[in-house]
């Protein structure tokens, strides 16, 4: 008998991509989408993905379809995805869940503290559930962080680093992760899985990686953290740093380790061809 999964935050990039990892594994797949995109949309109908449009903050079709799937994945912010669940009956339906590894990395701030408590909702609720803590994501335009990076590199002589520059990183390929949700949803383990890509790279050497990549000369420099809180509201206002990025800036965002890892979830795209595949977009 096919399993069915409903994927909600198909629309993005790790929502997408774990829909396509759906398929490969033979699961008939419904993806829930909250702003249109076409190009998106496209790629998940060729690949036999039934799509729906939905607003998980209002009532709608989308609570009699999670109802009658197997396995319910929410690629969503955690506050959102607990929201939703309030409205479905799932019962002992299979959940797989996204956070950040940052709850670890950063309790303190008031977004993960917030996040840590809205895993801890989700876990009461539903104590069979999977939620993964990815690292820093990247490998779609739609994804931001690195991205700009590119974007900066392409357009800047000089690229500033918040901080030291010393900070190590393992930024993850948002296809990797899609690969773990399909996983999960295969498989009845639960737990919190930090999950990171295969490399781990100082701050200062993404930046230079990034550059290389899209074909840049572009030089970086380290911006002091005395000098970033001084700047802090401004680089909010334009969207560029926010607070909680300057307080961590210094610090190590390596997979903060929970439940055990399984060998099927770890991640296999390294950073060198995570980085090409993007740039190959962007241009």
């Amino acid at each position: 008998m096919t399993k069915r999964a409903i994927v909600f935050g198909a629309g993005g990039a790790v929502g997408e991509a774990t829909a396509h990892s759906l398929i490969a594994r033979g699961w008939h797949v419904m993806a829930s989408v909250h702003t249109r995109r076409d190009d998106a949309i496209a790629r998940l109908t060729e690949n036999g993905v039934i799509v729906s449009y939905d607003d998980l903050e209002k009532d709608g079709d989308w609570i009699g379809a999670a109802a009658g799937r197997d396995v319910i994945i929410f690629a969503t912010h955690l506050t959102l995805t607990n929201a939703a669940l309030e409205r479905i009956e799932p019962g002992a339906k299979r959940v797989v869940a996204f956070s950040s590894n940052n709850v670890a990395v950063q309790p303190d701030a008031k977004a993960y503290s917030s996040l840590a408590a809205a895993e801890a909702a989700l876990r009461a609720r539903h104590p069979g559930a999977a939620i993964i803590r990815p690292t820093m994501i990247y490998g779609d335009p739609r994804l931001p962080t690195v991205t700009r990076l590119m974007r900066m590199a392409r357009n800047w002589p000089l690229m500033p680093v918040p901080g030291s520059g010393s900070a190590l990183v393992q930024p993850i390929f948002h296809e990797d992760l899609g690969r773990a949700a399909a996983w999960l949803a295969d498989n009845d383990v639960a737990g919190v899985f930090a999950i990171g890509g295969p490399d781990a790279v100082t701050m200062r050497a993404l930046y230079r990686y990034a550059a290389r990549a899209i074909g840049s000369k572009a030089r970086t420099v380290t911006v002091p953290l005395w000098l970033l809180r001084v700047g802090a509201p401004a680089l909010a206002a334009l969207n560029l740093y926010s607070r909680d990025q300057t307080l961590r800036a210094n610090r190590d965002r390596l997979p903060v380790k929970q439940t055990e890892l399984p060998p099927e979830l770890v991640a296999r795209v390294g950073l060198k061809e995570g980085l090409s595949r993007l740039a190959s977009t962007l241009r």
